[in-house]
């Protein structure tokens, strides 16, 4: 309301402004008609500014994002996910292997090669009974490892299947 009220207020100073203006310029004659000869633009400035100011607070939409609420709109959710047909996309059942790894469902299998070694090296049960470490660790780094090994087992199954382009 605050707006269409300052859109209108604009609207009306441009004429006041505009009247004002003519009747300096055209007080002296020789330079109104100079003007308008050759520099309408300078007669016309302050009401084109003022009327192109009011105007656009009068066709301001408050939210336009959630007036229309295309992007929550089912259409465009459909229009999203035709977009996307035919392009592989990553398993997302396959999320709690990434996880097991501290990966990423997206990154290539070099960066999953590279976890797993990392965890291999660090649950594997002969490195925990090497340090010494109590036998229900040795315990929970076996249950571990093989949670490390299946998850693996089943990304390299999955990223063989894969084309990579």
């Amino acid at each position: 309301m605050l707006k269409k009220l300052i859109g209108i207020v604009l609207i009306i100073a441009a004429f006041i402004v505009e009247g004002m203006w003519l009747s300096v310029t055209f007080g002296t004659v020789i330079v109104g008609i100079v003007l308008l000869l050759f520099a309408p633009g300078i007669l016309f400035a302050p009401f084109n500014i003022l009327f192109a100011m009011g105007v656009a607070f009068l066709s301001y939409e408050e939210n336009i994002y959630t007036k229309n609420n295309y992007y929550n709109n089912k259409s465009y959710k459909e229009d999203f996910n035709r977009s996307y047909e035919g392009v592989p996309t990553p398993d997302l059942g396959m999320e709690k292997y990434y996880s097991v790894l501290n990966c990423n469902v997206h990154d290539n299998f070099e960066t999953v090669r590279k976890a797993y070694r990392k965890l291999s090296r660090e649950y594997h049960p002969d490195a925990i009974q090497g340090k010494g470490l109590s036998d229900s660790f040795v315990t929970f780094a076996t249950e571990k490892m093989q949670e490390i090994n299946e998850a693996y087992t089943m990304i390299k199954k999955e990223k063989e299947g894969c084309i990579i382009l």
